[in-house]
């Protein structure tokens, strides 16, 4: 199906699918539907693109949601801006031009360990570069600037290509785009000469549209308590996202037995367009918000025990070296990024956990500022849960259904194999043996921000 962005027609084809796989396992198919404002890529590669005075220049991807030009685009002067500290009032009338970094974050920022930290290990990965270091379009556009041109540094184009970033933000009605390798040293070569360009972002705007989360409960012997099974069903490429098959085989498990708990698998939508779905959180926060009689653990309402999400299934790895120039997918599986909410679900997960053979591989906790994915609206409702978000680089990245499909299937059923053994040790497992899960303090939070931002300024110089 290709990329399966939130509201399009292959997106909803997804959904349809599952669906009708989840109705022949006789389980009741039950809807939510979310109607928002879709934006769309251009359909052709003479919709997205820079004309310079001297010629056009690829775009690397648009910044999603950020705004439309029309086919003619928007000419104007180019204006570099200070990266550290940019003043966006200077651009007014122009197009920004804004270097970002491509940056090693400290992965003990990311993530916490259940064991002590044993390295200083980097983590790089374009998600982090674009949400943390991107440019800053609602004040771009307060400040009159016509259109932003993103300057990725550090980067190989091929690392760049497609990449769907950042896709947590609002619709900002100001277009921009991102540059990489030679294309953006030709851009700032243009912006020091102080040359006029024509950016094109020829995206188009489709209100009313609507996307459905389908979910379905397979009925336990308890049904006052729940087993939580959640994964997305908006993604970019063949990793990201194909939780669906390992939620459908998980569906297929459980009515292929008795279980004590009932489980409550859920296809959420608008992962891919969180602002237009969740006041606050992930996607799934909005499914949890509007059914708490199936997790709340109130009055007349079941207990969610335990959840799992699933996602970035058989992730294969992938190499760069930015100062060659040169990017590729590896033969081998990523290692894999696997959340346990709790010492007590770390415990049971760690045995059962199949080995993929992608090396270094950890159980670990959320830091005190993030937890990736869609198991995060779980973590904040203090549901124990268990959650893989193998996070490649490519993660975000726009990818053809003719493009290799960046997935091991091998590693892939290794993981759905520990998913379905996990599900069966959480159904059998007394409530207390889960744990309880604990959020960070406000001073952890502050303290660790704290640490993050010392580092991202350092990164803008």
């Amino acid at each position: 199906m290709g990329p399966r962005l939130t509201g399009t027609e292959s997106h909803r084809m997804l959904v349809e699918e599952v669906a009708a796989d989840l109705k022949d396992l006789d389980l009741e198919v039950r809807r939510d539907t979310q109607t928002f404002e879709r934006w769309d890529l251009p359909t052709s590669a003479d919709g997205l693109r820079i004309d310079l005075t001297d010629g056009s220049v690829v775009v690397s991807s648009a910044f999603p949601y950020s705004g439309i030009t029309g086919p003619a685009g928007i000419s104007a002067p180019l204006v570099l801006l200070n990266t550290k500290r940019p003043r966006w009032s200077r651009a007014k009338g122009a197009i920004a031009v804004i270097e970002v970094p491509h940056i090693d974050v400290p992965r003990k920022f990311l993530v916490s360990e259940w064991g002590p930290i044993t390295t200083d290990e980097m983590v790089r990965n374009p998600v982090l570069s674009a949400t943390l270091l991107g440019p800053k379009l609602a004040k771009a556009r307060k400040a009159g600037v016509l259109g932003v041109i993103a300057v990725w540094r550090d980067i190989a184009p091929d690392n760049a290509r497609g990449q769907y970033l950042p896709f947590t933000e609002p619709y900002h009605d100001i277009p921009a785009v991102w540059v990489a390798g030679d294309e953006a040293s030709k851009v700032l070569a243009a912006a020091r000469a102080g040359q006029r360009a024509t950016l094109v972002l020829d995206a188009t705007l489709h209100p009313g549209t609507t996307t459905d989360t389908v979910w379905a409960v397979s009925p336990g012997t308890s049904p006052h308590e729940t087993i939580l099974v959640i994964t997305h069903s908006d993604g970019t490429n063949g990793a990201e996202e194909n939780g669906h098959l390992g939620l459908l085989e998980l569906a297929r498990h459980a009515v292929a037995q008795p279980h004590r708990r009932s489980y409550v698998f859920v296809l959420t939508t608008g992962h891919l367009r969180i602002p237009a779905v969740s006041k606050h959180g992930q996607a799934t926060s909005t499914w949890l918000e509007a059914h708490p009689e199936m997790w709340k653990g109130g009055a007349g309402q079941a207990r969610a025990v335990a959840g799992i999400a699933v996602e970035h299934l058989g992730a294969l790895g992938d190499t760069e070296d930015f100062a060659a120039g040169t990017y590729a997918l590896d033969a081998t599986p990523e290692p894999e990024v696997l959340y346990a909410t709790s010492r007590e679900v770390h415990d049971i997960v760690a045995p059962l956990w199949r080995d993929i053979g992608s090396g270094d591989r950890r159980i670990v906790a959320p830091s005190p500022v993030v937890h990736f994915g869609e198991g995060e609206p779980l973590f904040e409702r203090k549901i124990p849960t268990v959650a893989l978000v193998t996070a490649p680089q490519y993660l975000l990245a726009l990818r053809d259904s003719d493009a290799p499909t960046h997935v091991d299937v091998d590693a892939m059923t290794k993981q759905i194999q520990s998913f379905r053994d996990v599900l069966d040790a959480f159904d059998g497992a007394d409530s207390a043996a889960f744990g309880s899960v604990v959020s960070w303090s406000a001073f952890a939070k502050f303290s660790t921000l704290l640490q993050m931002m010392q580092v991202l300024s350092r990164a803008k110089k």
